[in-house]
């Protein structure tokens, strides 16, 4: 008896750092897109060099909850907002392209994507 209670144990403990490396993967691929992001839309003619950070639903100011819940994972999947700070995002078009751009890629709506000059 005593055994099957550790074996139990061991797989419940095995499963949680399997969970808790799971949801660290997927934040670690969200900070990706944020590069790729960047990279992508420095690409856009006058835009110079760009930062981009992408806020999520289930996060506080970007930090995300990591290992709290599954629900906390699946609520990353889904971007609140976005802000793009660029050289060139003092030129109204291109201020313009960097923002439909964030729009498209992201999915949220223009209202929720901030564009400022560096």
């Amino acid at each position: 008896m005593l055994v099957i209670l550790i074996i139990g144990i061991v797989i419940i403990m095995l499963s949680c750092l399997f969970e808790n490396n799971k949801t660290s993967q997927s934040a670690e691929n969200y900070i990706g897109e944020e590069e790729r992001l960047s990279e992508i839309l420095s690409e856009i003619n006058g835009a110079g060099r760009v930062s981009v950070m992408i806020s999520y639903e289930g996060t506080d100011n970007g930090q995300s909850n990591i290992g709290r819940s599954l629900s906390a994972t699946e609520a990353l999947q889904k971007p609140r907002g976005v802000i793009v700070v660029a050289d060139g995002a003092s030129v109204p078009s291109v201020r313009n392209d960097l923002k439909e751009a964030a729009v498209a890629v992201t999915g949220v709506g223009a209202n929720r994507v901030c564009v400022y000059s560096r």
